[in-house]
C-alpha cells in the first residue's frame, strides 16, 4: 500500500509540475531582454525590453546587443523606480530568439540550449616562443574554444572528453556508453551524447 501511494504522489507531482512547464524544445520563445540571473532564464523572466532606459533606437535589430556594450544598464523596476545594474554582473539576455551568456567579460551566443548549455568563446592563452637568437619569450594571443555551461551548478566548464565524462556520470546508462569508447571514438562522439543527455534530462521551462 505504502508503495502504491509513493506511485500516486510521484505521478500527481509530475502531472502538476506539467501544468506549468514545458521540455525546452526549438519551438520554444523565450522574451526578449535581460536575465540577471540563472534563474531568470529558467522562469524566462528578464528585464523586459521595453524597460530598459537607451538612448539607442528600440527598432535596431542589435538593440540588446548594442546596449550591453556599455558598462551599466539602466531599467526600470515594476514599481517604475529606476535601477542601475554593472553589465558584467548579469547572466544573459535574449535577442531574436537567441539566448547569449556572459562569461570572459563577454556575452556570447549559445549553440545549444539545454541542461547543458554550448557555445564558443575566445579566451587569451599564453605561450612560449625561442626566436632565432635564442631569446625565450612569451606571448599572448586569442584563441576560440568550445564550452559547457551546466544548468543545474551553473559551472562553465571546457567542452572536451575529460569534463563530458564527469558530466556523464550522472546517467549511469550514457556514462557507460561513452566510457566503452576509444578516446579518439569519445573526442568524436562528444556532441552527440551532449545532445542524447539533454534528450534524456530536458531544461525545463515556464509554459508560454
Amino acid at each position: 500500500m505504502r508503495y502504491l501511494l509513493l506511485i500516486f504522489f510521484f505521478s500527481f507531482a509530475v502531472a502538476l509540475n506539467g501544468q506549468d512547464s514545458v521540455a525546452y524544445s526549438r519551438d520554444y520563445e523565450f522574451k526578449e531582454g535581460i536575465f540577471r540571473t540563472l534563474e531568470d532564464f529558467k522562469r524566462n523572466d528578464p528585464i523586459p525590453k521595453a524597460s530598459i532606459g537607451s538612448s539607442l533606437p528600440r527598432s535596431s535589430v542589435d538593440f540588446m546587443k548594442d546596449v550591453m556594450e556599455y558598462k551599466d544598464v539602466v531599467y526600470k523596476d515594476s514599481a517604475g523606480k529606476e535601477q542601475r545594474l554593472e553589465t558584467l554582473s548579469l547572466w544573459g539576455y535574449c535577442q531574436n530568439r537567441t539566448i547569449y551568456v556572459n562569461f570572459n567579460k563577454d556575452f556570447n551566443r549559445v549553440n545549444v540550449i539545454g541542461t547543458l548549455m554550448h557555445f564558443t568563446a575566445a579566451v587569451l592563452v599564453q605561450g612560449g616562443y625561442q626566436d632565432p637568437m635564442n631569446t625565450y619569450g612569451i606571448n599572448t594571443q586569442s584563441e576560440v574554444r568550445q564550452f559547457i555551461l551546466n544548468t543545474k551548478t551553473n559551472k562553465v566548464v571546457d567542452f572536451n572528453v575529460t569534463n563530458m565524462e564527469l558530466i556523464l556520470k550522472d546517467d549511469p546508462q550514457l556514462y557507460a556508453e561513452f566510457m566503452k569508447l576509444k578516446r579518439r571514438k569519445k573526442a568524436e562522439s562528444i556532441f552527440i551524447y551532449l545532445r542524447s543527455f539533454n534528450e534524456k534530462h530536458p531544461l525545463y521551462l515556464p509554459v508560454k
